[in-house]
């Protein structure tokens, strides 16, 4: 053994010139320092400079790590984790670190057990320089498929030149990915990775579509075929601050009706940032350059069909007791059944007169004790309006609104062990509107108490708890005008719709529920609610409704249900185009189900319903506990089951979609398809591999939806080499 500083070194024979520094050692020779480990047949080495073996297998490590008691490469390789793992016959390096090699085999893989790597790289010569990069000359690329039941390398791909990054960030071509749509056909793409400095980069991915079949064109469907280019940026500057934007371009070559062809884009990005210790900003940017880019683009058939997209940024600060809010939000309307003929879209749909929520500002006061009252308030100010246009497409002048609101609240136990929360609330708005109508303002009133109590007992571990619970609010008119049409948002009074904050004249509300519960430390077993609401008012019964939730180990479930047991809806509710005997009943259901084993294998289930006319809870403002009246909504209902099992180092999954009841569903061409009660709307498989080796993931899935239309996709994710640790 021979050791100069951190370089140690260790064979059968050897000798050392201590004029030069010069080493030769040969028969079972072991190099180490706090950086690599390399063992050789024979080695001649400058202690502190260059170098030559022969007959190479090395390890470098990622960071430095104190290799000089370590007298086996199997040692040596189990101890911190290995960036870089390498052979070859003939190596020679500097003191620099850089190194030549002859016919060389390298991975970034750090595989357990010395197993053989997920994927490597054989050249007949490589130049490497350690946390930088690689340049291979006619290198073969081998993978080891152990999906397939292989467990030795094979050859999949031969180029004339590579270059290989070897450090977390570095410049060059990731691998290519394949998929296909509907929409798309057959597609293929090659991203470059670009670093712009240690807190930013970039993603550049070339792109082409060849184009859905002859047969999906002639009928019309929505078709893309052509090039395109995608440039991702992101960057995080600093601790708290990170965003990302993505423009997406196609030059489309298939114009078919009711559709877009030629150069189209896309916008999707995002920031976040801490502001010092009490501000945030948050923005988000979803932008599409035509009304059927998502259609197009979106491989699931339900988010396909989303009708608009959202753009928003909020500023905020808290200093208590004051919050303070700054922000805009844009909704861009989408065409999801295809271009409307005749209609006037403008440039990201400008033309629609949808009305948006432009520059908004708001001061909260968050709850604040003055002995025994606590205040709380809000002021706030928002304009709302449509891109053009004095009216939006619903009749709504554009407007600017002033809104206000304080709240005295007194809460009060009651012989030690009952809660009682008296309240009094002033609310109040005035508008200034951009077409020929006078100033407007109105005001309104809020009383209401909360009345509660808890009684447990403790059975061992476990604790049984019922808590009953009575809350009474009532509502004066509005005094002033009220507005003639729907409401701006929650905040408003108005006579005409629905979701603003309180029903229509003055109101008087009732709500009794019962909780028990069984829990165990601080996780409830079991949680039960059962409630009814009374419109005092009308003295009418409103819904009933009724609560479950569960859970332990891997298993968890809730549901919930609401229904008028007792009097019927006031008004005349939507009838559906398919009534359902059932669930017409229930103004609104929920239910979800998961089961996982602690190998990740799982089993989950969901499901919504919403019948005729809507929940009287759903369509409440801000103010009350409910609204009796019906709300124009269609009746709808779904059903999602899926699984996911864990075999080996793959994981595979299965995940359907289901309309709850009879309906319709809209394709991409246009044409519906009738789904019978509990028909599938769509199923989709999964496919994910993570390699033992932890230095790639490949994730694939394919689906098939009511319309017939089939999508795949494939790709290989490499990040995982930035991020890697060994096992314990």
């Amino acid at each position: 053994m021979l050791r100069r500083g951190a370089v140690t070194i260790r064979s059968r024979s050897a000798t050392y010139d201590p004029a030069t520094g010069e080493v030769r050692a040969t028969g079972g020779v072991l190099l180490t320092d706090p950086t690599r480990a390399v063992r050789a047949e024979a080695i001649r080495a400058v202690l502190g400079g260059d170098w030559e073996a022969e007959g190479v297998v090395a390890f470098v490590k990622d960071v430095p790590v104190d290799l000089g008691a370590v007298d086996t490469l199997e040692a040596a390789r189990g101890r911190g984790r290995n960036r870089l793992s390498f052979s070859g016959s003939h190596l020679s390096g500097d003191a620099e670190g850089r190194f030549r090699l002859d016919d060389a085999r390298l991975t970034l893989c750090d595989c357990p057990g010395g197993c053989a790597p997920s994927w490597e790289v054989s050249s007949g010569k490589a130049d490497v320089v350690p946390g930088k990069r690689a340049i291979l000359s006619w290198p073969v690329l081998r993978i080891t498929p152990r999906f397939l039941l292989i467990d030795k390398p094979v050859p999949v791909l031969v180029l004339p030149w590579l270059y290989v990054p070897l450090g977390d960030r570095q410049t060059g071509l990731l691998l290519p990915t394949v998929g296909s749509a509907s929409t798309t056909g057959f597609a293929v793409a090659q991203p470059l990775f670009v670093t712009l400095g240690r807190s930013a980069d970039a993603t550049l991915t070339a792109e082409y579509r060849f184009g859905p079949s002859r047969d999906n064109v002639d009928k019309g469907n929505p078709s893309i075929k052509g090039p395109g280019a995608r440039l991702e940026l992101r960057w995080a500057p600093a601790v708290g601050a990170d965003g990302r934007f993505e423009l997406a371009w196609v030059h489309d070559e298939v114009r078919e009706p009711r559709g877009e062809g030629g150069d189209r884009f896309a916008f999707v990005g995002g920031h976040t940032q801490r502001i010092g210790k009490v501000a945030s900003l948050a923005a988000s940017l979803q932008l599409a350059g035509d009304p059927v880019w998502v259609r197009d683009h979106e491989n699931d058939l339900l988010r396909a069909m989303t009708p608009y997209r959202r753009s928003a940024v909020l500023l905020s600060g808290r200093r208590d007791p004051l919050v303070l809010e700054a922000g805009a939000g844009y909704l861009q309307p989408l065409r999801p059944q295809g271009i409307v003929d005749g209609e006037r879209y403008g440039f990201l749909g400008a033309d629609d007169r949808l009305a948006n929520r432009w520059p908004s500002l708001a001061a909260s006061l968050l709850p604040v004790a003055m002995g025994p009252i606590q205040l709380s308030g809000r002021l706030g100010s928002v304009r709302y309006a449509p891109v053009s246009g004095a009216y939006d497409a619903t009749g709504r002048p554009a407007a600017t609104r002033a809104d206000a609101r304080l709240e005295l609240e007194v809460p009060l136990l009651l012989g030690g062990a009952i809660s009682l929360a008296p309240y009094l609330r002033g609310a109040a708005t005035g508008y200034a509107f951009e077409a020929d109508r006078s100033s407007v303002g109105s005001a309104w009133g809020v009383a209401g108490a909360a009345l509660s109590t808890e009684v447990s007992r403790r059975f061992g571990a476990v604790q049984h708890a019922i808590a009953p619970r009575l809350e009474w609010r009532a509502g004066t008119a509005a005094a002033g005008d009220r507005l003639s049409w729907l409401a701006y948002d929650a905040f408003d009074r108005s006579g005409a719709g629905l979701l603003s904050s309180g029903p229509p004249g003055g109101w008087q509300q009732l709500r009794a529920a019962v909780a028990t519960r069984l829990s165990r430390g601080t996780a409830d077993l079991v949680r039960l609610e059962v409630g009814q609401d009374v419109d005092l008012g009308s003295r009418r019964f409103g819904e009933t409704f009724a609560t479950a939730a569960g859970g332990a180990g891997g298993f968890g479930a809730n549901a919930s249900v609401r229904f008028r047991a007792i009097d019927g809806r006031e008004g005349t509710a939507p009838v559906p185009p398919y009534p359902s005997r059932l669930l017409d009943r229930f103004a609104e259901m929920g239910a979800n189900l998961s089961m996982a084993d602690r190998r990740g294998d799982s089993l989950h289930a969901s499901f919504s319903s919403v019948g005729p006319g809507g929940s009287s809870e759903l369509v409440a403002g801000r103010d009350p506990l409910f609204d009796l009246r019906p709300a124009p909504f269609v009746a709808a209902s779904s059903l999602g089951v899926g699984a996911r099992a864990v075999v080996g180092g793959a994981t595979l999954g299965y995940d359907a979609g289901f309309l709850g009841r009879e309906g319709d569903l809209g394709c991409r061409d246009g044409s519906t398809r009738h789904l019978a009660p509990m028909g599938p709307a769509q199923h989709k498989a999964t496919f994910v591999w993570n390699s033992p080796c932890r230095c790639f993931r490949i994730v694939a899935y394919a689906s098939i939806n009511a319309c017939g239309e089939v999508s795949y996709d494939a790709s290989i994710d490499i990040s995982q080499l930035a991020s890697a640790r060994r096992a314990p």
